[in-house]
């Protein structure tokens, strides 16, 4: 069954790299858009039903922040893991393909955080099929608040930047969106009525092309509303699929020790698409710290202390949240009944106005090195 699913796919995908974009092919461009994105949720649902499916591979989730590690095979994550964790890991090393045959997760500690990585095995093409246990690799993925893509140099000093291209393709095929927000999509069903369309700012899609889409995908009567502009027949797509997972990617480049001629920083830039990279030599224990310290700022991490009331500071150990995270999500984090229980804070730092800002709601939002104090009901 998943086989004719995939040649079904495939096809499809033949079909939509021939198909030159123009206002004229748009409406099939999008049809086909449709039936690929139904096609691979259909794929993951009889992958993940076969016997010894599920997901991922059952690593539980702790520490401060978890990091996926995903590459393909001898780029040299293993040995990464273990510098990274300072040997404590002890991922299997060795010269040959697929040496790492299950998630194995490990621990090192920077800013006062704890993050977790996972090295996973190699990926393969044809990973979001369920090939090569890429349903396993896929599944673990979906957890992680930041993937680290392990590229490295050929034996001829070149980077191998078409690996990249594959792996950004197989976890889109999975419903990993890569460096993107959800789209800020409205739709309301109805019972009748058809298809009606409203939007802020410049769209390139028409009313035409959202209502048959829309019929496309099964919706027959809906008001749909697009909150941002030039929101594309894509994000629609995501949008009424659900299960889409959006996280941030950092691009690892391994074995600069093979690196023959120099090659610029804007050129690297340019060929990845961002500048959220680094080169390491895993071998020669290369710029090893500053990829500590640049998965610590991709994850968006602050720390938070907390002022028991009428007591002192603990700033040995501070809380560690996320930029963005609220009151609520503190009181949440120490335990539940700090939301149940909560009367005010009181905020010293960034965040606050003056020291000691009084905060009667939980909406409040926290900055890093913020020292807090909270009240709860008796």
């Amino acid at each position: 069954m998943s086989e004719k699913v995939e040649d079904r796919i495939k096809e499809l995908e033949e079909r939509l790299a021939n198909t030159i974009p123009n206002k004229h092919t748009m409406r099939s461009i999008n049809f086909i858009k449709a039936q690929l994105a139904k096609l691979r949720e259909e794929l993951i649902t009889i992958v993940s039903s076969k016997k010894g499916g599920g997901g991922g591979f059952g690593v539980k989730k702790s520490g401060d922040a978890q990091v996926a590690f995903i590459g393909f095979p001898s780029v040299g994550k293993s040995s990464l893991l273990n510098l990274l964790t300072e040997d404590k890991t002890h991922s299997k090393v060795a010269a040959y393909e697929f040496t790492t045959l299950t998630a194995i997760p490990g621990m090192f500690y920077i800013e006062k955080a704890n993050i977790q990585l996972i090295d996973l095995p190699g990926i393969i093409l044809g990973a979001a099929a369920g090939k090569g246990r890429g349903k396993e690799v896929l599944g673990t993925v979906r957890s992680a608040e930041l993937i680290l893509i392990i590229i490295c140099f050929k034996e001829d000093g070149s980077i191998n930047f078409s690996d990249l291209d594959i792996i950004r393709k197989e976890l889109n095929d999975a419903g990993i969106r890569l460096n993107k927000k959800p789209p800020r999509i409205q739709i309301k069903t109805r019972t009748k009525g058809g298809i009606h369309f409203t939007y802020k700012g410049k769209q390139v899609m028409t009313t035409d092309d959202v209502k048959s889409l829309m019929n496309d995908l099964k919706i027959r009567n809906a008001g749909v509303y697009f909150a941002d502009p030039m929101t594309t027949p894509d994000d629609l797509i995501d949008y009424i699929m659900g299960n889409r997972i959006y996280t941030k990617e950092f691009v690892v480049i391994n074995k600069s020790d093979l690196m023959n001629s120099p090659i610029s920083n804007k050129e690297i830039s340019d060929k990845i698409g961002h500048n959220h990279w680094v080169m390491i030599s895993a071998k020669n224990k290369e710029n090893i710290d500053s990829l500590r310290h640049n998965i610590f700022n991709e994850l968006d991490l602050i720390r938070i202390y907390l002022k028991p009331p009428k007591q002192k500071t603990d700033m040995e150990n501070p809380i560690i949240m996320h930029h963005g995270d609220t009151i609520e999500t503190l009181c949440n984090k120490i335990h539940k009944r700090f939301v149940k229980d909560y009367r005010y804070a009181l905020v010293w730092g960034k965040s606050a106005k003056h020291p000691g800002q009084k905060f009667t709601n939980l909406d409040h939002t926290i900055e890093d090195g913020d020292i807090i104090s909270i009240y709860l009901k008796r």
